[in-house]
């Protein structure tokens, strides 16, 4: 009977023990948020070993004080993400495509939970900007390709990159300027945009995302060819910082 009792008490520690790595390997620790406090630096002259590099035709190198995003294979994306969690979080960079078409998409990833869940906010070299969600590895346009004239155009062009997000609002800029995405009026419908006469198909232009589906996660940069272009789209990326973010209004 006692050796029946050890072996229970061993057989429920053993589970207890599987259950807790289970919990921990899911778990990251989120660096906190101050309103306007400087959390997060990267200007890839040292100490880049918080970010994912790999070689390749899709490849993510440090060159030359950029993190350099190399798309060497027609409709695709390859992304590279710094190791630190965030929940709230102001993050910006500067965007340079250096090699391709111009009707390509590069920008910034934020929320990323694994290679199949997270957001990006991408911009071309021939203007637009867009949102999109990958959720269990399906992606969803939250606001479709829009003309601005805020993008500085053309190869070589440097863009300035920031992404806004406090707990499930997200507001997107570049250059300094506010953008207005194409919110659809039923949730789960498709973000269309009329290049005609220029409005927001059954929905309207919101300054601000909502979408609740990743609450924390990780941020970094990503470089996009766009369907129906070649490949052959360089991108390179500098100095990444990260703010908490002021309280909104």
């Amino acid at each position: 009977m006692r050796r029946l009792l050890i072996l229970v008490v061993l057989v429920a520690v053993l589970v207890g023990f599987v259950l807790l790595n289970n919990a921990l390997a899911d778990w990251h620790y989120v660096l906190p948020s101050e309103p306007n406090s400087l959390l997060y630096v990267a200007t890839f002259d040292a100490f880049n070993e918080d970010w994912a590099q790999y070689a390749g035709r899709l490849s993510s190198q440090v060159v030359d004080g950029a993190l350099r995003l190399n798309v060497g294979e027609p409709v695709a994306g390859p992304y590279s993400v710094a190791s630190p969690h965030f929940g709230d979080f102001d993050v910006r960079v500067k965007a340079t495509a250096i090699e391709g078409p111009e009707n390509n998409g590069f920008g910034i990833v934020f929320r990323e939970q694994d290679p199949n869940n997270f957001y990006t906010f991408l911009i071309s070299s021939d203007g637009y900007y867009r949102v999109v969600r990958s959720l269990n590895g399906e992606e969803k346009e939250l606001s479709t390709w829009i003309e601005t004239p805020h993008v500085n155009r053309g190869i070589g062009a440097e863009n300035s990159l920031r992404v806004v997000g406090r707990g499930d609002s997200f507001q997107f800029y570049v250059n300094d300027q506010l953008l207005s995405l194409c919110i659809p009026d039923d949730p789960n419908a498709r973000s269309t945009w009329n290049f005609v006469n220029g409005t927001c198909v059954d929905g309207s232009m919101q300054d601000t995302l909502i979408d609740t589906n990743f609450p924390t996660g990780r941020l970094g940069v990503v470089a996009t060819t766009i369907q129906g272009s070649v490949a052959g789209v360089v991108v390179d990326f500098d100095n990444v910082l990260v703010f908490g973010p002021e309280e909104a209004s």
